[in-house]
């Protein structure tokens, strides 16, 4: 992950200058080359392949970490005193939402800077020369500062949530599977057999002939 911060920041800085580069180079009292603008609009297109670039693996990287975490979180087993910072779902879903704010925080940086120094040339475009460099400059300082605050605090922030996921990662990695418990079976009672027995029905029966009266015979 530091290789695509280190790649989204040089990409940036190559962008800014090429940016201010052109902005130099488009007014109509100092017009130059067009091998110059040229060279400046390579730049700024490089620059921006690199930035786009190290955003992407940046993005990559905390993804394939933060699925590798969900998914340690419901197949291994751990106690309270394990030193997470991300013990569940919730957590994790709270921190991706963190990660993804710093990680559009970085882009509007850049974005902004670039947006800026767009509008001023086009403001100031039919001004003079000088009064075009204060503007320029002016807007240089201020949304460079601007810029570079934003993104640095995102990239911190991102940086930090990558940080996180990769080190409960490998706490959660040492520890053991979680074996779900298979149900008891409920213990049910034996069915009651009633034995029957023919002495008892063939004494009832006799009881009962005999207790019959007697028929007259005609």
């Amino acid at each position: 992950m530091p290789r695509f911060i280190l790649l989204f920041a040089f990409g940036a800085l190559v962008v800014a200058g090429s940016q201010v580069a052109l902005a130099l180079g488009i007014h109509p009292e100092h017009l130059a080359s067009l091998r110059y603008i040229l060279i400046s609009g390579v730049g700024l297109t490089v620059g921006t392949a690199m930035a786009a670039t190290g955003l992407m693996g940046l993005a990559e990287g905390y993804q394939l970490t933060a699925r590798q975490l969900g998914s340690l979180l419901q197949s291994k087993t751990y106690d309270k005193a394990l030193q997470l910072v991300v013990r569940s779902d919730d957590q994790l879903q709270s921190q991706n939402r963190h990660f993804w704010q710093a990680y559009c925080s970085i882009g509007l940086s850049l974005s902004l800077f670039l947006a800026g120094l767009l509008s001023i040339s086009i403001l100031l475009g039919e001004s003079s020369f000088f009064v075009y460099m204060a503007g320029l400059s002016a807007g240089v300082g201020i949304l460079g500062v601007i810029g570079a605050i934003w993104g640095i605090q995102g990239l911190r922030c991102a940086r930090q949530c990558q940080k996180i996921a990769e080190s409960d990662s490998t706490l959660l990695t040492a520890q053991p599977d979680y074996i779900a418990e298979a149900p008891r079976p409920t213990a049910k009672a034996p069915a009651k057999i009633s034995w029957s027995s023919n002495h008892k029905r063939s004494s009832s029966y006799s009881r009962a002939l005999a207790k019959r009266p007697p028929v007259a015979s005609r």
